[in-house]
């Protein structure tokens, strides 16, 4: 796959690190004038996850994202996708794929189980480290999650302010799966400054 320009959890399946910068600067060989630059802060590693926030034109090839530089600190930054308007795009771009599609065995990135709930199909993961807050789709707490809760999406969609959680529609409750609070969704804190590497993510 490659990257899209809606908010949601990616995760690079590249074997390339991918660089971040601190802002945009004018770019006379970039689509739209403009490229990542500035300062490099961080970058994203192999298997890593991160969150995109989309970009006010689908004609720009740099991404605004939320990720977790080198110091544990979650911030926003800037990655670029192509060497330049008549160049080739970067190596890794293909290999960038939604977070719900991987789980995490603990030391590896692995294909999430899936379970059908009420014919539609969910992909599983667990609250693993630390008990997850959750919020309403109106911004609002909703109900903590307990480490060991099963919970299940079906996409990768991320909160509009709050870029380090992602949409989950049900959790597990005994043999049955059910709404998690009132709502037929919540946002889940995903503990990106707990970790995003699938030795230390807390949603896997």
């Amino acid at each position: 796959m490659s990257i899209e320009n809606v908010r949601y959890a990616a995760v690079n399946r590249s074997s390339y690190y991918i660089p971040v910068y601190s802002n945009l600067v004018e770019s006379q060989i970039h689509t739209g004038g403009k490229t990542a630059g500035g300062t490099r802060i961080g970058r994203i590693y192999p298997k890593e996850f991160y969150t995109i926030i989309p970009n006010e034109s689908f004609y720009v090839t740099s991404f605004k994202i939320w990720f977790r530089d080198g110091d544990g600190v979650t911030r926003y930054g800037y990655i670029e996708t192509s060497e330049g308007v008549t160049l080739d795009d970067y190596p890794w771009l293909s290999a960038q794929e939604p977070f719900h599609y991987y789980n995490s065995n603990g030391s590896n990135l692995a294909a999430a189980e899936t379970v059908t709930i009420s014919g539609n199909t969910y992909r599983v993961f667990t609250v693993t480290n630390y008990p997850a807050k959750t919020k309403k789709s109106n911004g609002e707490e909703g109900p903590t999650l307990s480490v060991g809760t099963k919970i299940a999406t079906n996409c990768s969609t991320t909160g509009a302010s709050n870029h380090g959680y992602m949409l989950f529609r049900k959790m597990k409750s005994g043999n049955s799966w059910i709404n998690i609070g009132s709502e037929s969704y919540v946002f889940v804190d995903l503990g990106m400054s707990y970790g995003t590497m699938p030795n230390d993510r807390n949603i896997r």
